[in-house]
């Protein structure tokens, strides 16, 4: 499905920077929105995270980074997620 800021169960604030390079806007999704290629952050003290995978089974949902690192919520938890800054990924 893809994350959006329209799909968002809560949006935040904007951080300027992050390791990809761009700013994001900081912002919380229902487990079920993401998908590969959507950042989370799993950790408050870590930076966003790629999915590069999603598992679905018995009322679970896995995520895989980008180190290929799974993390396991419950399929109706609602997660931490970053969605890129528009403006500066398009060159806007």
């Amino acid at each position: 499905m893809g994350i959006t800021l329209g799909n968002a169960f809560v949006v935040l604030d904007h951080r300027d920077r992050c390791p990809a390079g761009s700013g994001y806007t900081l912002t919380r999704h229902h487990i079920g929105h993401l998908g590969p290629g959507d950042w989370w952050l799993p950790a408050p003290d870590l930076p966003p995270h790629t999915v590069t995978g999603v598992h679905r089974r018995a009322g679970r949902v896995v995520l895989i980074d980008q180190f290929g690192i799974a993390y396991t919520y419950a399929d109706d938890a609602v997660v931490s997620t970053a969605v890129p800054d528009p403006r500066v990924l398009s060159g806007g």
